[in-house]
């Protein structure tokens, strides 16, 4: 557990122990911060008469907690800071003894100060929370000086999450200076490159991917061939044109279709000299970095980055081959004679391997945990899968009613998102996990394999498929071979022929939303974000699930009081009647379960 920082002095143990909980309190990434996180702050200064303070990332997660003194808490520097032209990407909450919940000028000048996301004060009286008000920055005046919002005062069960999102948003974005907002729009020229037996149209995805990460596609230039070359990935008469192609169009950067080996990388440098190198597994891992959210998907995807970057710190830090000389004094740990400092960094990042590694097996330790629990439970498992960017959040907000992220973007969301679902026949677990592309890394899979594997333990797949890409065949191969990669391949699987509601979608409909093409009930065509088929697609899911359970009708003995919390947990009861020779059951649920109270029943009727 991490500790408490600040002045700690003279509180008891048991204190600061309580306070440590926080630190493994989990919340809503939406919401601003959660009831439960704030009442054990107010408890604190309520036993302690000292103010508490903690920072949240943009993920939900607590970065730090400090105790301050009865009037003050010395905020420490942050950090996480993104760029000096954005906010933090963090928040404050802090107490006030007293009972007053306003902010102070020193609370406005912190959060000026260190471009916090919101500083937020609670008043705390009696050890109990009075209200709270939030500031948030609004516009930015000359260089340095900001404008301040003020919201509230709120109770803590009635803070506006939705507003004050919104306005962090509005504030990331109106703080920026217009200079800093029209050199970032420069800089991000980039020219597409890439190899095949096709036209450059296989360029496409990758221009996604680039405007994803925030380039704006200035040029593509494509060479058919087989394979790319082993010393400059282009051909020589290919790569002098692209060097014509930087100057002529000026462009800041070069993003290549596939994975760069260092030699390539060093050799393609010499010809463009200061243009920025880009290849596909360093455009798809910095995308990641950035939609990462979670503590597990951050570890994940920093191994990635780690395991791509070692090989090739050569091509990229020059200066890394600078000889560490051997002697020197003092007292720090002294590197051996004529050791370069490249190998002292190479040893500092195999190092780092090794500490994530252990940190995600730990993680993965809990999750087969948490499965092994969940499975006892018997509740079924739904899994969303399928390239990236073909709708599975969308999908997942009609089933489920949540508020995954959404956007027309590859890889919209990262993390993945479980909601609990029932439909009238029992309830079940939909999972949401990372969108496929081609040409993943295969560092990134075996990171994300973890968080993967949810889809080789799902009861059913739903292979969510944009059908109006014109590549969507390939597309679903690659899925498949992804799937078959995890051990997934064999699980039944419903394939959802998803945005028919696209002019460009290539199954026609009944006007239902069911296939005309194949009258299987395992290809349903539907629309997630209008809606068609979703019922078919409900009824389709109900009916498979419908498999795994069983119709129960016994009589059971009046002690079964304890079964029958059982039965109303994982199944649907449609009868309970308690009579004097027994309790008379009609239910539905899994097959498991029903096999196991048939043998304590007094009676079982078929």
């Amino acid at each position: 557990m991490q500790k408490i920082n600040g002045n700690t002095d003279g509180i008891r143990r048991s204190y600061l122990t309580q306070l440590e909980t926080v630190y493994d309190m989990e919340f809503d990434r939406k919401d601003f911060c959660s009831v439960e996180i704030i009442e054990v702050l107010c408890a604190f200064t309520g036993v302690t008469g000292r103010e508490a303070m903690l920072y949240i990332d943009r993920s939900g997660r607590i970065e730090t907690v400090y105790v301050g003194e009865a009037d003050r808490v010395s905020l420490p520097s942050l950090s996480k800071r993104r760029s000096d032209n954005r906010l933090s990407g963090m928040r404050c909450v802090h107490t006030h003894p007293g009972g007053d919940g306003h902010l102070s000028d020193v609370d406005i000048q912190s959060l000026k100060s260190l471009k916090l996301d919101a500083m937020a004060a609670v008043g705390v009286l009696n050890g109990k929370p009075t209200f709270m008000q939030v500031a948030i920055l609004s516009e930015r005046v000359g260089d340095e000086h900001f404008t301040v919002n003020h919201y509230g005062p709120y109770k803590i069960d009635r803070v506006p999450d939705e507003l004050l999102w919104g306005e962090i948003a509005l504030a990331d974005e109106n703080i920026r200076p217009h200079e800093s907002k029209k050199a970032e729009a420069e800089i991000a020229r980039t020219i597409l490159v890439g190899i095949g037996d096709k036209s450059n149209e296989s360029l496409e995805e990758l221009k996604q991917l680039a405007d994803t990460a925030g380039f704006i596609t200035v040029g593509r230039l494509f060479q058919p061939r087989a394979k790319p070359d082993k010393a400059t990935y282009l051909g020589q008469g290919r790569l002098a044109d692209l060097v014509l192609e930087i100057q002529r169009i000026n462009a800041d950067a070069v993003i290549f279709d596939d994975e760069l080996s260092p030699g390539q990388i060093r050799n393609i440098q010499k010809a463009l000299g200061k243009t920025e190198i880009i290849d596909r597994t360093a455009l798809i891992l910095d995308i990641f970095a950035g939609r990462a959210s979670t503590h597990e998907g951050r570890l994940q995807v920093e191994l990635a980055q780690t395991k791509y970057m070692l090989p090739r710190m050569t091509g990229f830090w020059t200066h890394l081959n600078r000889m560490g000389g051997g002697g020197g004094g003092g007292g720090g740990a002294r590197r051996g004679e004529g050791e370069t400092q490249l190998e002292v960094d190479r040893r500092i990042l195999r190092r780092r391997i090794d500490e994530l590694e252990r940190e995600i097996n730990k993680i993965k330790t809990r999750r087969e945990v948490q499965r092994v629990a969940r499975e006892r439970s018997n509740i079924p498992v739904v899994a969303l899968v399928g390239y990236t960017n073909a709708g599975k959040s969308t999908l997942m907000n009609r089933l489920s009613g949540s508020d995954v992220l959404a956007e027309d973007k590859l890889f919209a969301t990262l993390d993945p998102v479980s909601r609990r679902v029932n439909y009238g026949s029992g309830e079940f677990l939909l999972v949401d996990t990372v969108g496929f592309i081609n040409k993943l890394p295969h560092d990134l899979v075996n990171a994300f394999r973890a968080t993967l594997e949810e889809a080789k333990f799902a009861d059913l797949l739903l292979h969510i498929v944009d059908a109006s890409a014109d590549d969507h065949i390939h597309q679903m191969e690659i899925v498949d071979t992804v799937l078959k990669e995890l051990g997934a391949g064999g699980n039944p699987t419903l394939t959802v022929y998803n945005k028919c509601d696209k002019p460009q979608f290539r199954f026609e409909t009944d006007g239902t939303g069911a296939a005309k093409i194949e009258t299987n009930a395992e290809q349903i065509a539907i629309s997630a974000k209008t809606g068609m088929g979703l019922d078919n697609l409900k009824s389709a899911v109900t009916h498979h699930l419908a498999n795994l359970r069983t119709h129960l009708h016994v009589l059971l003995p009046l002690n079964a009081g304890g079964i029958l919390s059982r039965v109303y947990e994982v199944g649907k009861v449609q009868l309970c009647d308690y009579r004097e020779d027994g309790i008379l059951l009609q239910a539905t649920l899994p097959i498991a379960d029903a096999m196991r109270i048939r043998g304590v029943a007094l009676e079982v009727y078929e």
